[in-house]
């Protein structure tokens, strides 16, 4: 017995109403655009970096931990800390310390406690007391970063002119102990807005 020619027309319209709609959705559908990915990575990237800023920041005006000794790391909100400490009571600030700061999303803490203190950590401090002792380098050490293993210093950071970066240099090469000095100080200017902002946070009036 065959089937009704109105049911299989109902059928077939049904069908080609179904293929028709999906074309139309699928039609609709565009690519994915790789630049809102790439911005929030961008974003991601400075939110760290502020983070980091921020957490160095609050762990050199503290004033009960030995910052210098310290060593920050900041990925999409995760810090870690590094270096070494006297106490475990050290080690525990430098977690408090940092819980405190806007943009933390977790911390690990592989600070170590060693109260004879390793020969590279002797090294480092010295090197940090070399350069603080450096007329052109004491407004520069909170940009600097002092690295030292297996006797060898590595100085990171920025200063804003060249003969600083040397200087900081040959600081560190003075410093009894040390093998050898890697000098990686990039030279940065700072901007002009910068000093307009210094001037203005002083009360100067400047012309627009």
């Amino acid at each position: 017995m065959g089937r009704d020619p109105r049911i299989l027309n109902a059928s077939l319209a049904a069908l080609v109403f179904v293929c028709m709609s999906g074309s139309v959705a699928l039609a609709s559908v565009r690519p994915v655009s790789a630049r809102p990915i790439a911005q929030l990575i961008a974003d991601q990237a400075r939110s760290d970096e502020q983070v980091k800023y921020t957490v160095e920041e609050r762990l050199r005006t503290d004033g009960r931990i030995d910052w210098e000794m310290l060593d920050v790391e900041v990925q999409q909100g995760f810090v870690t800390l590094y270096g070494e400490v006297l106490t475990e009571d050290q080690r525990g600030l430098a977690s408090l310390i940092v819980s405190t700061v806007p943009g933390v999303r977790e911390l690990a803490n592989r600070i170590i406690v060693d109260r004879a203190l390793s020969g590279d950590y002797r090294l480092r401090k010295a090197v940090w007391s070399a350069l603080r002792d450096v007329d052109a380098l004491r407004e520069q050490t909170q940009t600097l970063r002092v690295l030292v293993e297996n006797a060898v210093v590595m100085l990171a950071g920025s200063v804003e002119q060249p003969l600083q970066k040397e200087a900081a240099g040959k600081a560190a090469q003075s410093v009894q102990g040390v093998q050898k000095v890697v000098n990686a100080i990039t030279v940065q200017s700072r901007p002009l807005q910068t000093e307009r902002e210094t001037l203005r946070k002083q009360g100067v009036e400047l012309m627009p």
